[in-house]
Formats: C-alpha cells, structure tokens, sequence
C-alpha cells in the first residue's frame, strides 16, 4: 500500500471516529481535503485533517459537529473552513480580544500620537 492510500485511509478513520462513525460523510470531507491539499500531503494536508478532526471533538462547541453531521455545512465547505471559521462564536471572541491585546502590547502607545493632518488645520491655506 502506498504511503498516501495509508494516511488517507488513516485520516478517514480519524474523521469517522470523530464523527460518530459516520462512514460516508468521513470519506466525503477527506476526499475534500485531499482536493485541497494533495499537492503537500506531509504538511497541509495532515494539518489541515489534524484540525478538523480536533474543532469536531471539541464538546465546547458541539454546534459544528451537528451542522456537519446533518450536512448544514457541506462537506466540501467544511473542508475549506479554517480553524477560525470552525471555532464556536465564544472562541472567536476571545480570540479576538486576544488579537487585538497582543497588537496593543506590541505598539509602544505611550509613544504613539496622533499624527496630524492638513486637514486638522483648515485656515493654514487662508493665511
């Protein structure tokens, strides 16, 4: 058996597990996945499988299991999803805040000032 058959057969019990056994739905996200990604088997498409198969276990966020198990997500949209668009809204949220606390503790903001504009000024061309 050649090496991408293995991981792909591997990464379809994965899915399976992952939902509910699920057979046919299992071999309709990886066949996506591997659509997507067949050209980097040993990188994206391991990650990209490592990360569906971890937002679909995640009990914080049963919501995506259930869209994906009655087929709301398709499976093909699924497989396009990244790991924030799989992330329960409470996750992205906090993501986001995360985000933007780390951009402001990057910035030195007792540094920044506002920069100033023409336009802040508008008699400067009156004189």
């Amino acid at each position: 058996m050649s090496d991408t058959k293995h991981i792909r057969e591997k990464s379809t019990e994965l899915l399976q597990h992952a939902l509910n056994n699920n057979e046919a739905l299992a071999k309709d996200i990886e066949r996506a996945i591997y659509n997507i990604h067949s050209n980097h088997m040993n990188t994206d498409y391991k990650n990209a499988i490592r990360s569906h198969v971890l937002n679909l276990k995640d009990t914080s966020n049963p919501l995506l299991k259930e869209n994906v198990l009655q087929r709301v997500i398709d499976p093909v949209e699924f497989a396009h999803m990244d790991a924030n668009a799989m992330a329960s809204l409470d996750r992205r949220q906090t993501n986001e805040i995360l985000r933007r606390s780390s951009l402001l503790d990057s910035l030195d903001t007792e540094q920044v000032q506002p920069m100033k504009r023409d336009l802040d000024d508008p008699d400067r061309y009156n004189r």
